[in-house]
């Protein structure tokens, strides 16, 4: 009988316990997995990388022609039908994806160009691009303000990118999400049984 409260107990306390998600990229991705305070790599692309032949580069006609205004549009727009569908998640399951917290992120992009107005242009829109998805996660999920740097590099010969990042959940959301689904689930079976002739 005491085996079995302290199991009980223990499991208890695990519902209650983050588990958590580290990710680094520097041209290698590593990743942790945790529980409370322990936590172990479970992934490291340290391989280092394969050389390949290099692509062949588009003609100089391609290559200098400017992309359609068009294009932009449609990003915004793809942008604005996201939020949409966000909007339209069911109150308890957008309460439940709130509880994902994504903390302790650091991003650093530099970018490249054919000259230095290129890649200053190239970091403008980059750093756009990526405060549109900042917006778009912390409508969903429970996101702290990142560090985000994005600079152009006039002596680079290709973009370099850096990210960090946290996630952490406790499993207890899960199961109090599941709870009320079910207490929701039965009212309504018997709701619809009492209102039979």
């Amino acid at each position: 009988m005491k085996w079995i409260i302290l199991i009980l107990l223990l499991l208890a306390a695990l519902l209650f316990l983050p588990l958590s998600a580290r990710l680094r990229y520097n041209s290698q991705l590593a990743v942790w997995a945790g529980v409370g305070w322990l936590r172990i790599k479970v992934y490291d692309s340290t391989a280092p990388k394969k050389e390949e032949e290099p692509a062949q580069e588009p003609p100089p006609e391609e290559k200098k022609q400017p992309k359609p205004d068009g294009g932009k549009q449609q990003k915004k727009l793809d942008f604005h039908q996201i939020w949409t569908i966000i909007q339209a998640v069911p109150g308890p399951l957008r309460r439940l994806l709130k509880r994902i917290h994504i903390h302790h992120t650091a991003l650093r992009i530099l970018t490249v160009g054919e000259d230095a107005a290129n890649a200053a242009i190239r970091a403008g829109h980059t750093a756009g691009a990526v405060y549109s998805v900042y917006g778009l996660l912390s409508g969903i999920f429970t996101v702290d303000f990142p560090k985000i740097l994005v600079l152009p590099d006039f002596f680079r010969q290709e973009d370099q990118v850096y990210f960090e990042s946290c996630v952490t959940f406790r499993p207890v959301a899960l199961l109090a999400f599941l709870a009320g689904f079910a207490v929701n689930y039965f009212k309504r079976t018997a709701e619809k049984g009492a209102g039979r002739p």
